[in-house]
């Protein structure tokens, strides 16, 4: 029985019902999201604009702790490399 979990070549049989199994396993998926009846709720006015907030507040903490740990702060930014990881 420990052989059928062992890593083995696929051979096309095999791949051909992992297709259909995953074929059907999203088509009932979907079915049953399609049953699901949930409002639409978006952000967007009719002038296709956002409603302005009032924002949150946060851990008064977590902008000393954010500094803290940046590599580089300068004028109470945070100063990073632009693209530097292309």
């Amino acid at each position: 029985m420990t052989n059928n979990f062992t890593w083995h070549k696929v051979t096309e049989k095999e791949k051909e019902e992992i297709r259909k199994n995953s074929k059907n396993l999203l088509n009932e998926f979907a079915s049953k999201l399609d049953k699901i009846k949930a409002s639409e709720s978006h952000f967007e006015n009719d002038t296709g604009t956002r409603k302005e907030g009032t924002g949150w507040n946060t851990d008064p903490d977590f902008r000393d702790l954010m500094f803290l740990n940046a590599p580089f702060v300068e004028d109470n930014s945070i100063v990073a490399e632009k693209g530097s990881w292309k």
